[in-house]
């Protein structure tokens, strides 16, 4: 069964190509890391499968979510299905943590305030934010805001997880908290990350974008010279990591 299919899907910024052609599939449960170097269009495919179409962009092509096209959705619905957390946002209401993060829970209609607590409760642990749950997002700091919008996706629950750089802004340690602490989530989850060889550590599942193509493998297939070398425009070369015996790049 998969969840996610990505068939033939194309993006144009007026003549600009921004991909072409790109077709993979996600299985139930997967953890995929999407990389690529800046530019490359790695937001742009994240808001795609989401089934938001970004202002000024053209597509051709579908994404179809256990068969339904993502495009034909209501918004409501497709975030009962797919959570997408962005790259950056400016938050307009000075509402408390625990107001932010629940607004994840919007698509669900209906709850008892038992049922919303207990929800919220388990994110904010979760994420590690409990002890400020009551602080004005206007009040906090760029990594700590960062945290809520992770526990916000956390709380929407939603099967099919999209996250653009969602160690940006974050500490090291926390990082690697979040990504194990996802992995371990009964979720097919697509983050896209600059740090490969973070990635290289939790997944073993990679696509790449490099030059409007996309490039599907494993750990051991996608850390090789020629191919890096060629995804980011930069000399590497690849060493075994010799504490946790996975591959990793030094760029040149």
């Amino acid at each position: 069964m998969r969840v996610l299919e990505v068939k033939n899907l194309s993006a144009y910024y007026g003549k600009k190509c921004v991909f072409e052609n790109i077709s993979f599939n996600l299985e139930p449960g997967s953890f995929t890391a999407l990389c690529g170097k800046n530019g490359s269009g790695k937001s742009t495919l994240l808001t795609l499968i989401s089934g938001i179409v970004p202002g000024g962009l053209s597509f051709e092509g579908d994404v179809l979510f256990d068969g339904e096209s993502v495009f034909k959705m209501k918004r409501k619905d497709a975030a009962k299905k797919i959570s997408l957390l962005l790259q950056e946002e400016n938050p307009v209401w000075n509402m408390s943590v625990s107001q932010f993060v629940e607004t994840g829970l919007y698509p669900f209609g209906e709850m008892t305030k038992t049922q919303r607590d207990k929800i919220i409760d388990e994110a904010l642990s979760k994420i590690g934010i409990a002890d400020f749950s009551d602080k004005k997002i206007f009040n906090i700091s760029g990594g700590e805001f960062q945290k809520c919008r992770l526990a916000r996706s956390f709380v929407q629950g939603s099967p099919l997880m999209l996250f653009d750089e969602p160690s940006d802004k974050l500490d090291y340690s926390f990082q690697q908290s979040f990504l194990r602490s996802t992995r371990e989530l009964d979720k097919t989850i697509l983050f896209s990350i600059h740090d490969i060889n973070t990635a290289s550590i939790f997944t073993e599942d990679f696509l790449l974008l490099c030059g409007g193509k996309i490039i599907r493998g494993k750990r051991d297939e996608i850390f090789k010279e020629e191919i890096l070398s060629k995804t980011f425009g930069a000399r590497v070369r690849i060493f075994n990591h010799p504490v946790l015996n996975v591959p990793q790049v030094v760029f040149l």
